[in-house]
């Protein structure tokens, strides 16, 4: 592994720390503000959960830390499709809070899903769980990593369906629901079935769909949405502790 690709993962893992606080320097609008500048919708949820980020960040911190001062091939494997996912969450995060385009924010969230599933493919075909706090830490960096950008595509769908039909926040609710939750089951399954048995992934799954549920029930006041996203996340999670998970082995199911 490149010791230059290392090192650039670390600047990125850096540097994704400090771009969230350039509004409070006056650089942008903070993402949270534009997201609810003309109400509040659906299937955003509450700005405490967005704080997994701060988890997500800090293991990508350690893990590139680690890579570039000392050689461990499981980790290695991981530091293209994690550094290209964080410079690629770089991007996204100046996108939103400087230019705004729903169009683009969505197009630039789909290349950094598809590195961290990337990186959780490349870890589930290691399979090195030995119990060791980097190996816990790598499951559980990678995982959190995938699954809460499968939250941050899904929350989007509705706001790009929203722009596209000319709709408010407000407008359509139940749409915007659906077109959340769909996307999330149907990622979650791929996931499951295709990419990685690894359960942080749907633990940042569950946190934001936790978040829609709270956000509709105290801060929306649509308790009826809140309870179908509930429903949903149950479901999903049920079939995910029941059923096991192949992840990239699919002739190969694991609990």
């Amino acid at each position: 592994m490149s010791g230059s690709l290392k090192i650039l993962f670390l600047l990125a893992a850096i540097a994704q720390v400090f771009v969230p606080v350039l509004p409070q320097m006056g650089i942008g609008e903070a993402i949270g503000d534009r997201a609810v500048a003309d109400g509040v919708p659906p299937e955003l949820p509450l700005g405490v959960f967005f704080s997994i980020w701060g988890v997500i960040f800090l293991g990508l911190f350690a893990l590139a830390l680690r890579s570039l001062l000392s050689s461990d091939e499981g980790l290695d494997r991981l530091v293209l499709p994690l550094a290209l996912a964080s410079f690629g969450n770089i991007i996204w995060m100046l996108s939103a809070q400087g230019l705004g385009f729903v169009w683009l924010d969505f197009l630039l969230l789909l290349p950094i899903l598809v590195c961290t599933w990337w990186a959780a493919y490349r870890q589930d075909r290691l399979a090195r769980y030995d119990g060791t706090l980097w190996r816990i830490l790598i499951g559980m960096t990678t995982g959190l990593f995938a699954g809460w950008l499968t939250v941050a595509v899904s929350i989007s769908v509705p706001d790009l369906g929203r722009w596209i039909l000319s709709r408010g926040p407000t407008d359509a609710v139940w749409d915007s629901l659906w077109m959340t939750l769909v996307p999330a089951v149907v990622l979650a399954t791929i996931f499951a079935n295709r990419i990685s048995r690894n359960f942080w992934y749907f633990i940042a799954l569950g946190w934001g769909l936790l978040g829609i549920v709270v956000n509709n029930w105290a801060r929306t006041g649509t308790q009826w949405l809140a309870i179908i996203t509930a429903v949903i996340a149950l479901y999903v999670l049920f079939r995910r502790l029941r059923f096991g998970a192949s992840g990239s082995y699919p002739d190969k199911l694991s609990t």
